[in-house]
């Protein structure tokens, strides 16, 4: 028999409307494994709280099926994905309702504010989850996925793609070969 888990409300379109721009805390902490960094934060986020909040967000099915979780977690469950060494952070820290809103030079200048998540909270790995946002925010125009020759402030960088439903570049399959192949990566 398959166990359903909830799903969260959907959020009114004034709730919505409420949150553009709003930013959604980092999920962190010292001696993590890996810091998962988003472009931004969705609308939906914002309204509830939690990164990648939208359910047509694949990365909470990716996560499970390449083997970071025991299950497939929902965005609040957050702590539980906090306590198995992962977090989550952005290189833009506003919502908008698509990282098309997001502009070059706001990825530019969140490159400065994510090296000082880095420095503070050391974790062992920096996945970004976006070729273009790493691309453009790090000056690295033809970086690829996969690991990146230069750490960040002392962790290993790992690019990946976008695990947002918009991005019909990488389908689930593919999403979770290249995750499991960072995860094959993670020091235990």
């Amino acid at each position: 028999m398959v166990t359903r888990r909830p799903t969260l409300p959907r959020p009114s379109a004034e709730e919505l409307a409420a949150a553009q721009d709003q930013p959604v805390p980092d999920l962190v902490r010292p001696g993590l494994k890996v810091l998962f960094v988003g472009i931004n934060p969705s609308l939906w986020s914002a309204v509830i709280g939690h990164h990648f909040g939208n359910p047509a967000n694949r990365l909470w099915p990716v996560l499970h099926q390449a083997g970071f979780t025991p299950r497939r977690f929902l965005p609040t469950d957050a702590q539980e994905l906090l306590d198995l060494g992962y977090g989550i952070s952005n290189m833009v820290n506003r919502a908008t309702a698509t990282a098309a809103e997001v502009a070059d030079d706001e990825l530019r200048a969140g490159a400065p504010r994510l090296r000082t998540t880095v420095r503070t909270w050391q974790p062992r790995l920096v996945a970004f989850l976006g070729l273009q946002a790493y691309r453009v925010g790090f000056a690295q125009p033809k970086a690829k996925v996969g690991p990146q020759p230069e750490p960040i402030e002392g962790a290993g960088a790992w690019l990946l793609p976008n695990p947002s439903g918009l991005n019909a570049h990488y389908q689930v399959p593919d999403l979770v070969r290249l995750y499991g192949e960072l995860r094959a990566a993670v020091p235990d």
